[in-house]
């Protein structure tokens, strides 16, 4: 969800006079193999000013002590030091979770917190198993003895119908709810209008749920919400609504990526695969350790350092934009050891920070676990040959520095043995 404006490739905004100019590790090549970049700043200039993609400098924050202090360290900034005015009427999107710190941030988001525990989710679990059986008999179905397109056929659709269930959406809604989500989770594909348009579908929607649940609650997200909300009030009307879009948008994307990228690895380490295939109650484990090897934010939501701060021998000036890199701590040999193997029994792998850490921690991690749990329960057992169908090293990637996105990912189920 956080992005830059974007800039020419061809025209990079030019360094300050008598500036050194600054280093510009995060373009295409970086999208196809993060790790090759961040390991080199990482045991060689572990904290590093550098220009973005869209033209602006950062700071580079990579090793995992660092990041992890970053996370928990109140000077670093979403919001900048501003503060949105809650008298303004906003739809929701216009003002979300990242655009707060702690108090307002804590006000809002706990308001979530006991719709989205472990437990509530497991809630859904029947469901969603369903929906991935569904999901696979279709795709089998519609493939004859031809590869599956795997994002498109399952990772989308599922992640999607996933969501439909823990928000309560009737079938009769979802096809019209699907167009905005989609074009908001890949807004690069669209117009300014078309963006404008989805993100006034997407307030319609989520307060007509909130005025149905306030009459009519159930056992979803939004009656949750909507219920600690009149136990604890704290929150504006358009705060709810903008809670319940962020969960909603920031739950579809993600989840799809992780989907794609955790297939993958485990195409690319097939004894591993095989493992998980032969003793699927290995799965859930397996599925940190799979966010720790690859995540499609590498770096968290870029923050503003109020004050002077220090990382290790290096002070980052106040009003720097940080860029805290949860790849590079993932696979800091600090914290994993052998951080290049991919080994679902790791010990550490729960340490990742690919849900982030501290007050901003995702809030939905415990969907996501369950989503991929499933998923991959649900590939493994109904595809045990499953191969790649072109060259892992040959797989498109795009979206930018902050939202990696696998376009495609071409599987045959019926591989060689």
């Amino acid at each position: 969800m956080d992005t830059e404006p974007a800039v020419r490739a061809d025209a990079p905004a030019p360094a300050p006079a008598g500036e050194q100019r600054l280093p510009e590790p995060l373009g295409a090549e970086f999208l196809t193999r993060p790790d090759s970049t961040l390991a080199a700043f990482r045991e060689t200039c572990p904290v590093v000013r550098i220009r973005t993609p869209a033209g602006r400098p950062a700071w580079l924050v990579t090793r995992a002590e660092d990041v992890r202090a970053g996370f928990l360290d109140p000077r670093l900034s979403l919001s900048g030091g501003r503060v949105p005015d809650p008298g303004v009427r906003r739809r929701a999107l216009d003002v979300t979770l990242v655009n707060y710190d702690p108090p307002d941030h804590t006000r809002i988001r706990r308001l979530a917190t006991p719709a989205l525990t472990p437990a509530r989710m497991a809630a859904h679990r029947e469901r969603i198993e369903r929906a991935a059986h569904e999901l696979l008999d279709a795709a089998d179905a519609a493939r004859g003895h031809g590869p599956v397109e795997l994002m498109d056929a399952f990772a989308r659709p599922f992640a999607f119908r996933s969501l439909c269930e823990v928000f309560a959406v009737p079938q009769e809604e979802r096809a019209a709810l699907h167009e905005p989500v989609a074009r908001l989770a890949d807004k690069a594909k669209h117009t300014p209008g078309e963006i404008e348009e989805s993100v006034a579908r997407i307030d319609a929607f989520v307060r007509g749920k909130m005025a149905l649940r306030a009459t009519a609650a159930g056992d979803d997200v939004v009656s949750r919400v909507l219920a600690a909300w009149r136990e604890q009030g704290g929150a504006t009307e358009d705060e709810v609504a903008s809670l319940l879009a962020m969960l909603l948008l920031a739950g579809f994307d993600s989840t799809v990526q992780a989907i794609g990228m955790s297939v993958a690895a485990l195409l690319g380490h097939p004894e591993v695969r095989h493992c998980l295939r032969d003793e699927p109650r290995r799965i859930p484990r397996a599925v940190d350790e799979l966010l720790r090897w690859d995540t499609p934010g590498p770096f968290s939501t870029k923050r503003v350092a109020l004050q002077d701060i220090r990382f290790g021998d290096t002070v980052v000036p106040a009003g720097s934009g940080v860029l805290l890199s949860v790849a590079s701590a993932n696979h800091d040999p600090r914290c994993h050891a052998d951080p290049g193997t991919l080994d679902p029994a790791r010990s550490t792998a729960a340490r990742h920070l690919t849900f982030g850490l501290g007050p901003h921690y995702c809030p939905g991690s415990a969907l996501a676990r369950l989503e991929l749990t499933v998923a991959l329960t649900g590939i493994l057992g109904r595809w045990p040959r499953l191969t790649p169908a072109v060259p892992l090293h040959e797989l498109v990637w795009g979206g930018g520095y902050l939202h990696r996105r696998l376009a495609a990912l071409p599987v045959l189920p019926d591989g060689p043995a």
